[in-house]
């Protein structure tokens, strides 16, 4: 064992005092921030007012204002949990990777994607889906124009590329026209693309949100799973709240009290199967989205079955899907009946995952598979020596 416990464990008794000490501080902003909830709850007009100057001071910089614009709806009322159809289908994917390794015995990466259908009020088993998985070992596809190997964020967009593949695929193989079909991804909707290079960033955004508007064409009403979520878009909407116009600037915005904590503590009201108001998403680099119709929007929901401790999770939709309450309560119902059938997260989310990822074992099966093929073509396959030791 080479962590010294006993060097660390006076500082966990440091860490345990410090939490409880800041609690009561905690509590006190908390309460600031949901009183400011409810003074603004109705005054939309006035939130719009403040969102347009914090863009407009934010402009001229790399990164404009982000946070939260409410929608219409009250925002610290608590939505019911509706009706689900008796009848109604969720499909499910998720994606895991072998990112490239320059020590390994060889550059390559591999994606694999799983499925799952899901047929609530049929009497069908759930049906599971597992397409080709995906190894990479062309130069092109390894290496940038300058010679540089890829990025693991540039892998894991094409991952994610390809969850939103299968997702559509499954739409097209099961040409459903007579029951809502709910879309499930793992965690949020857009694609992470500020980690690439900035040339590629637009051209895989184009292809995202070309994908997502396919899947609308097959009817597929989609959200983004986000468990135990730590975002902060209503807060700092609060803050904003806290401002009169006049005097909010890059300083003011800079000093936001609430930037320590999570929007799912404003929250805490939802009872089991509520959900909060609908915000939209106002951040510099979702216009491809907005523009395709696809704009972010999200609201709180609690999958927990008892009122003691809510379990709160964000769930991130369209905006053409926020416009349609028709459409929209079915998905809250469906993902609330799906957490319930695991006692807490959606069981075709969990399924999915088990079917995409990539145990140890078979990391090194593909490992010798490979070693094996390259011997076999007279290579002699080594690892660096840095992995060796």
């Amino acid at each position: 064992m080479t962590l010294e416990l006993n060097q660390v464990a006076p500082q966990v008794k440091a860490m345990g005092r410090s939490l409880s000490e800041q609690r009561p501080q905690r509590d006190k902003i908390l309460h600031r921030a949901r009183m400011l909830l409810q003074t603004f709850a109705t005054d939309l007009d006035a939130l719009h007012e403040r969102i347009q100057q914090a863009e407009r001071v934010q402009e001229s910089q790399r990164f404009g204002w982000v946070g939260a614009a409410p929608t219409g709806e009250t925002l610290d009322q608590a939505y019911p949990l509706p009706a689900c159809p008796e009848r109604i289908t969720v499909v499910a994917s998720d994606g895991s990777q072998i990112l490239p390794d320059p020590h390994a015995i060889a550059l390559y990466y591999l994606i694999n994607t799983g499925s799952i259908v899901y047929r609530h009020g049929s009497n069908q088993r759930p049906e599971t889906y597992n397409p080709t998985p995906v190894l990479c070992f062309e130069p092109d596809k390894l290496l940038d124009e300058s010679g540089r190997l890829i990025s693991s964020g540039e892998v894991n967009v094409r991952r994610d590329l390809a969850e939103l593949e299968v997702l559509i695929d499954r739409l097209a193989y099961l040409n459903l026209t007579t029951e809502p079909v709910v879309t499930l991804l793992d965690g949020q909707l857009t694609l992470r693309v500020i980690d690439l290079p900035f040339q590629r960033q637009g051209e895989y955004q184009d292809r995202y949100v070309e994908l997502l508007s396919r899947l609308r064409e097959f009817g597929g009403l989609l959200a983004g799973y986000v468990d135990r979520p730590r975002s902060t878009f209503v807060l700092s909407l609060l803050h904003l709240a806290s401002l009169q116009p006049e005097v909010i600037s890059e300083e003011a915005l800079r000093l936001n009290p609430f930037r320590y904590f999570a929007d799912s503590e404003l929250f805490d009201f939802l009872k089991p199967g509520q959900r909060s108001a609908i915000f939209s998403v106002r951040a510099k680099g979702l216009e491809k989205y907005q523009q395709a119709g696809h704009g972010i929007h999200f609201f709180y929901l609690n999958v927990g079955q008892t009122p003691a401790g809510p379990a709160l999770v964000r769930v991130e939709i369209p905006a053409w899907l926020a416009a349609n309450p028709a459409a929209l309560d079915p998905v809250q119902a469906v993902i609330v009946r799906q957490a319930r059938i695991t006692g807490g997260y959606p069981y075709v989310l969990a399924r999915a995952h088990e079917l995409a990822i990539i145990s140890n074992e078979e990391r090194e099966a593909v490992e010798m598979m490979l070693a094996v093929e390259l011997r076999r073509q007279g290579m002699a396959p080594t690892l660096s020596l840095k992995q060796q030791n």
